[in-house]
């Protein structure tokens, strides 16, 4: 099978290789879409510390059953799935405690094992879920939905609450779409970038604004008091600095955009303490699975007009350098199908 597999950093090839062995509990997928993550631009730069090498990425998926383990009972060949990449052990404390994204032997298929770059790629029964008729490309984002949907869970976000999301890129968007089907009264996103903030507004961004035209002021009409949320989901280091001029005391930080691990924000901890605020972390995420796909087929989240670009393994490095920085870029995904 065609396999596209980074050998270290900035080192990679496209290549054949041997089929996944399938154990007697786990599902064979032919993977049909397979997206592009900030996930796997930080382990092609080196920069993800959990990545582990050689090392075939890609853990936002959907495929077609090709074969299932003797002791599978809940798929079949022909099926159409996507899976959890998050491979818990379910033995350990965090595990004890359903914190499975905290698993202190946490496998991430992608990651610490080899993902869906990849004509094959195998997972157990019990991370495999069924998307009916959904659309292969859509399916792949539903783990990158499913992250959202545990980070709103770490919110805890309240009927009513005002959100301020920094970045209209393919993250921020399904998080605006789910916040507000999750009860928010608006929700505003900033970004660089017109053309996605259009998308923001196409799909229920209740205001829009471009990042160079923001100061402090510019939401005293939709939030004179501050915002009851303020999430990142850019990643970038002086973007979350700033998150913390615009909450509103007693509110929170979303802290979802990843960043290289050396890198360190400074806050205040006075505001932080005279404000009441919380900053809150939201990895991953954690057996979510169920509800982004409800949410989906549902219609409340939308997932076609976040897709840019498809295209064939083959041109795997090409894939990464689009996802990285074409100006137009949105989720950049390659198509097992495509010529």
């Amino acid at each position: 099978m065609i396999v596209a597999q980074i050998l270290s950093p900035l080192d990679a090839d496209v290549r054949e290789a041997e089929q996944p062995v399938v154990g007697a509990r786990d599902v064979l997928i032919e993977t049909k879409n397979a997206g592009v993550c900030g996930t796997d631009l930080h382990i092609w730069h080196g920069s993800y510390a959990l990545a582990e090498y050689p090392v075939v990425p890609g853990h936002e998926f959907s495929g077609v059953v090709a074969a299932v383990g003797d002791a599978v009972q809940n798929f079949k060949v022909g099926d159409r799935v996507t899976a959890d990449p998050n491979l818990p052990c379910y033995g350990c404390v965090f595990c004890q405690q359903r914190r499975f994204n905290q698993c202190l032997n946490l496998e991430v298929i992608g990651v610490t094992r080899d993902g869906a770059f990849a004509r094959f790629v195998s997972a157990p029964e019990s991370a495999v879920y069924p998307i009916a008729d959904l659309p292969f490309a859509e399916a792949a984002l539903l783990e990158p939905l499913a992250c959202v949907v545990w980070g709103l869970k770490q919110v805890q976000l309240q009927a009513g609450d005002k959100m301020l999301i920094f970045g209209a890129g393919p993250m921020g968007i399904l998080m605006m779409q789910a916040t507000l089907r999750a009860g928010a009264a608006s929700v505003v996103m900033v970004d660089k970038e017109a053309w996605r903030l259009e998308i923001a507004a196409q799909l229920g961004a209740t205001a829009t604004v471009q990042a160079d035209a923001l100061t402090p002021q510019t939401f005293m009409d939709l939030a004179p008091y501050g915002f009851d949320v303020v999430a990142d989901a850019t990643g970038v280091p002086k973007v979350i600095e700033g998150t913390f001029a615009y909450v509103k005391p007693g509110g929170k930080v979303w802290v979802f955009g990843v960043t290289s691990a050396e890198v360190r924000v400074p806050f205040s901890p006075y505001e932080v303490f005279r404000k009441d605020l919380k900053i809150i972390g939201s990895f991953a995420l954690n057996k979510t699975f169920h509800e982004a796909i409800a949410l989906v087929q549902g219609g409340a989240v939308k997932l076609a007009p976040i897709i840019s670009h498809q295209l064939p393994l083959a041109e795997f490095k090409r894939g990464l350098e689009l996802a990285e920085r074409d100006p137009k870029r949105m989720k950049v995904q390659f198509a097992l199908d495509a010529a």
